[in-house]
């Protein structure tokens, strides 16, 4: 009886022990199909309202330009600013609404750039002529079964693969990728200058509506007050949030890297210090090259690079990408 009770005990036992091993695996099993599904619709939503975050980064813009010009000039003028300075700043205020909108626009609807459609039977010879003082030859991507030159990604947003994919980024409703990546960095760059230029001159008229009516220096209507300060505070927040943002992507200019490869680069050298081998980015050609990746070949201090519609373009095809090696062959 002892015998046959000891028997079923470890029968018990080690049920109750596969018992929770299976149940993780079908947890498991059915978490994975649940991410997918959660993804997917991620993916929809963006595709969805991509539209409206560019209507509601247009609206911001289109705003803050606004109280600008019917709020904030109107002020400077009656404060005694000089005729020539007052021009000047309309002139600055001018030149930087151009490049902000020239730049959206470019990063809005020019396309990022798509694998060419190659037949399966010249993935070969294609590979054999891309790989050879380049990146890694070329594969062909298992969702829309282009070829796949190095550095590009699916994106599953929008259903294509991309040259030199950086992001999907909702702000633009498209993907930023080889052709339009310098693009967003511009735009990024002239909207954040934007920002601190009219938060800059704007400082004493906000400072006005945070005080009482009867001690301000200015007659101020209602909406306008509201205008100054909801246009400042903007102004300031996108400011902020374009430094950091901004300061990233100069970095990943600066090395040469993109988004998806950062993430990509910080995990293999992980890898490489637990192997205690050094892990290199084979595209950092050394800033002033990786600069003109991007910017095409113009020098830095001759900042012909900030206005791209004269700037030389990049030189590179977006097929094909030179590696640290090329250089020191």
């Amino acid at each position: 009886m002892g015998f046959g009770a000891s028997g079923s005990a470890t029968k018990e036992s080690g049920f109750l022990c596969i018992r929770p091993r299976r149940l993780a695996r079908q947890c498991l099993r059915c978490f994975a199909p649940c991410c997918n599904l959660a993804l997917d619709c991620v993916d929809v939503a963006l595709r969805v309202i991509g539209p409206l975050f560019v209507l509601l980064a247009l609206t911001l813009i289109c705003f803050v330009m606004y109280t600008f010009f019917t709020v904030l000039i109107p002020y400077r003028a009656d404060s005694g600013t000089a005729s020539i300075q007052l021009l000047l700043e309309m002139a600055l205020g001018c030149f930087l609404l151009v490049n902000i909108f020239y730049n959206y626009a470019m990063a809005t609807c020019l396309s990022p750039g798509e694998p060419p459609d190659f037949p399966g039977e010249v993935l070969e010879s294609k590979d054999a002529e891309l790989g050879g003082d380049y990146a890694p030859a070329p594969k062909q991507c298992h969702k829309c079964l282009k070829l796949k030159p190095p550095r590009a990604h699916h994106c599953s947003v929008c259903k294509r693969c991309v040259l030199k994919m950086d992001h999907h980024c909702p702000w633009i409703n498209n993907c930023v990728g080889f052709n339009n990546y310098r693009y967003f960095c511009l735009f990024m760059l002239f909207l954040a200058m934007g920002c601190l230029y009219y938060a800059f001159l704007g400082y004493s008229l906000f400072l006005q509506t945070m005080v009482p009516a009867r001690k301000r220096t200015v007659r101020l209507k209602f909406e306008d007050v509201q205008c100054v300060t909801l246009s400042w505070l903007i102004s300031v927040c996108i400011f902020c949030a374009l430094c950091l943002l901004g300061g990233f992507h100069m970095y990943l200019v600066l090395t040469n890297q993109t988004t998806i490869e950062f993430h990509l680069n910080m995990a293999g050298r992980q890898i490489a210090r637990k192997r205690g081998e050094v892990h290199r980015n084979p595209y950092d050609l050394g800033m002033s090259r990786n600069f003109q990746q991007v910017f095409g070949p113009n020098r830095f201090l001759g900042f012909l690079w900030l206005l791209p519609y004269v700037a030389r373009r990049p030189t590179s095809s977006g097929l094909e990408y030179p590696t640290v090696s090329d250089f020191r062959a």
